[in-house]
């Protein structure tokens, strides 16, 4: 058994081989290998042990049907890991208190968030609970933060832009309780990051490589006439004008602009002077008839596919496209199963970051020397920033999956490099369209 937990935590419920299952599980999960692992020891997603690429995709599909009932076994074994004999969920008062501003099983970036803490919770035996905040009020964020803390919360994990100002808020007031936050580091109502404190770790991701394959592998399958709409939100607090501005959240950014720079990559790699990208922030991260709207005149005027990125606006995407007889790029997880629509993914191994984070945290008894107070980014070093390989559709035509391997090593071994700068759109040859 493993001793794990603060204030006085009992025993795990855990061994090394229920360990083993679990790293197994979350890879099925992620599509991906898992983050945090050393470079050196990660293959490529798809790839074997010993480095060699999976088969290609004329034999997948034969494949999977030979492995139906290994696949269906795994599966069985992820619904069990999902199981909660012990109770460890609560409605209130769990150790560990997940904050989320929607709903938590939205089949995309909460999901995989929640799957994260909660397949360490079940697997450790650490009691947990989930906070909802409501988006239109600003102060439920702090407000529920607090609640979560008062209700017995030792550990605050929240995720998104959002909450950054919440814990640059109360991490100085509450500096025995801990604080993980995702896709955000503390920052003031003006946007100006807060000095990291000691109870506080956070999880950034590398978006813009995953962002980027996505448009360099659309642009080598052959489409030209490309699209990108990413969510933000309107700010009012700060200003007297009713309209208020956008803001975007730096991943939404980093999604957008790695996407840009793969399909200018590509063109480049291609030869080609006909490839224009549409692009356009909606003021909303929820299904929203404005980005109906906006989709499908994009599609009646020639757009070939769309990447969607933010929060539940792929919901009004996949609407257009399905009228329109269009083409999707779905964000943060593998949502080719959602519609057939959904060319491939950009993705970030978020529920195995999570655990990964969650893990380190028990086995020092709190954030150790080396995340106290930190910022950690994973990407494609680690594993976490690719398309889906594993366990999924491979829906591309004209690539076989050989050839997304060589790009993704090259970029692992960094011949290939991408640019996370989001202060303005990188410079590129292609033809943007910024609406």
């Amino acid at each position: 058994m493993i001793e794990c937990g603060k204030r006085g935590m009992t025993m795990c419920r855990i061994n090394s081989r229920t360990a083993s299952m679990i790293l197994l599980v979350l890879l099925l999960l992620g599509a991906l290998t898992a983050c945090g692992t050393p470079a050196s020891e990660t293959a490529a997603p798809g790839e074997t042990a010993a480095g060699e690429p999976a088969q290609e995709s004329g034999t997948q599909g034969q494949d999977r049907e030979d492995d139906s009932d290994e696949m269906t076994t795994w599966r069985e074994a992820v619904d069990k890991m999902f199981e909660d004999p012990y109770g460890d969920y609560s409605e209130t008062g769990g150790e560990i208190a997940l904050l989320m501003d929607g709903d938590v099983e939205d089949g995309g970036y909460n999901e995989a968030v929640y799957n994260g803490v909660r397949m360490y919770a079940l697997g450790a035996g650490v009691s947990f609970s989930y906070y909802n905040v409501d988006p239109e009020a600003p102060e439920s964020y702090s407000g529920q933060m607090e609640k979560a803390i008062q209700d017995g919360a030792g550990l605050i994990v929240c995720a998104g832009y959002q909450f950054g100002e919440a814990v640059s808020q109360l991490d100085t007031i509450y500096p025995q309780t801990s604080f993980l936050l995702v896709d955000a580091v503390p920052h003031n109502a003006a946007d100006e990051e807060e000095p990291m404190q000691e109870n506080v770790h956070c999880i950034l991701f590398h978006e813009e490589q995953a962002g980027y394959l996505a448009g360099y592998m659309a642009v080598w399958e052959g489409y030209r006439n490309l699209g990108f709409i990413g969510g933000s939100f309107l700010e009012h607090a700060l200003l007297e004008s009713e309209d208020g501005y956008r803001k975007q959240e730096p991943s939404v950014l980093r999604y957008g602009y790695g996407y840009l720079q793969g399909i200018d990559a590509a063109a480049k790699d291609l030869s080609l002077t006909d490839v224009t990208v549409h692009y356009w922030y909606a003021d909303s991260y929820s299904a929203d008839i404005a980005v109906r709207e906006k989709a499908a005149s994009w599609y009646e005027n020639g757009v070939q596919i769309i990447f969607a990125c933010g929060g539940g606006l792929y919901e009004s995407v996949l609407e257009a496209a399905e009228d329109q007889d269009g083409l999707m790029i779905g964000v943060d997880v593998d949502q080719s199963r959602i519609s057939d629509r959904v060319l491939t993914s950009a993705v970030k191994n978020i529920g195995s970051a999570v655990t990964d984070a969650l893990d380190e945290y028990y086995a020092a008894g709190g954030w150790s020397e080396e995340d106290a107070g930190q910022v950690k980014r994973y990407g494609v070093e680690d594993g976490c920033a690719a398309i889906p390989v594993v366990d999924t559709e491979w829906r591309f035509k004209e690539i076989p999956t050989t050839h997304f391997f060589e790009i993704y090593k090259q970029m692992k071994r960094g011949d290939r490099t991408v640019s996370d700068a989001i202060d303005a759109p990188p410079q590129v040859a292609i033809t943007v369209n910024y609406e």
